[in-house]
């Protein structure tokens, strides 16, 4: 496993947990639990806090994305038995 796939498996993994995170607050502000407007207020910050590194993350996903997609264009254009070159 080279680098960027570690980086890219750790990336996914925070990502997946960040998710977690987020869906149970989510879970904890609809619940009926006795929350209070100060530990709500406390969530939703840190809701939107969450919210914001999630986007974040998609984005550089989708900018690797279509990374990927211009260097298989690239591929794709080049005579067959042609080397590849970044």
């Amino acid at each position: 496993m080279n680098k960027t796939e570690k980086n890219d498996q750790t990336t996914s993994a925070d990502f997946e947990k960040k998710i977690g995170e987020l869906q149970k607050l989510v879970d904890r502000l609809e619940s009926d639990a006795g929350v209070s407007l100060e530990e709500s207020i406390k969530l939703y910050e840190d809701g939107l806090k969450l919210t914001r590194e999630c986007v974040s993350d998609l984005n550089a996903m989708q900018a690797r994305i279509a990374d990927l997609n211009r260097q298989l264009d690239i591929i794709l254009q080049q005579p067959a038995g042609g080397e590849y070159n970044e």
